[in-house]
């Protein structure tokens, strides 16, 4: 018996008619509950949808192409764009969302572009900005895990936006962008206990009221050009 074959007869028709079309309204609802509202419902919404992803590879692109498909199709419906981004966020740094062949990274991250630009929405820029990250730091990952296309592409213009974003007018934008390369750009010691990395460029630096000339400097060391 399918999964389907439990509801009523009419909605399971429509279901199986367009399964694609089907999982997109689902997920339009269903990333509200797991993102903000009550912490157990947040809490037990993601670890089924984790659950649920981890059942099958099918359910996870499935899962995967309708959250990308609803990135798309809402451009400019915040109410819904918003929360889908915090999904999209959370199934990268619970590592699932990479595991899906029908994710293209470059395009992802092409999407938080569309998604962010100047737009007054302080939280869905966060958002974007963590996906960004999330994409960067596959960089690191064991890439036999990794099934997303254009993983390469996705990675250098993921950093790209990210420096881009660290000239942003807003302190606070700036500040979420920085806490991103942070995590990127983990820090590593030399045999004195010196910070060596280049996450050492983010220290002792306040964001918020930083001069571009200090921004231009900073993004030129971590190599993540604007240009």
């Amino acid at each position: 018996m399918s999964e389907t074959d439990c509801l009523l007869p009419l909605i399971s028709d429509t279901a199986k008619a367009d399964q694609s079309a089907w999982m997109c309204e689902l997920l339009a609802g269903y990333v509200t509950s797991a993102d903000t509202g009550n912490e157990t419902l947040v809490i037990t919404s993601r670890e089924v949808l984790c659950e649920f992803c981890e059942e099958s590879q099918e359910k996870l692109d499935m899962v995967c192409r309708a959250l990308v498909r609803n990135i798309r199709d809402h451009q400019g419906q915040d109410r819904l764009l918003t929360p889908t981004l915090e999904i999209v966020s959370f199934l990268l740094n619970v590592g699932l969302m990479q595991r899906s062949g029908e994710v293209d990274a470059r395009t992802l991250a092409s999407l938080m572009q569309k998604s962010a630009y100047k737009s007054s929405n302080v939280r869905k820029i966060e958002t974007c900005t963590k996906v960004y990250g999330g994409i960067a730091r596959l960089e690191e990952e064991d890439r036999s895990q990794v099934r997303m296309k254009r993983v390469e592409e996705g990675i250098v213009e993921s950093k790209k936006r990210l420096g881009a974003m660290l000239y942003h007018p807003w302190p606070r934008v700036r500040t979420y962008v920085v806490d991103e390369l942070w995590s990127i750009f983990a820090e590593e010691e030399d045999e004195e206990g010196e910070d060596v990395s280049l996450a050492a460029e983010l220290k002792g630096m306040d964001w918020g009221r930083a001069p571009k000339d200090v921004v231009r400097r900073v993004v030129e060391k971590l190599g993540i050009e604007t240009t």
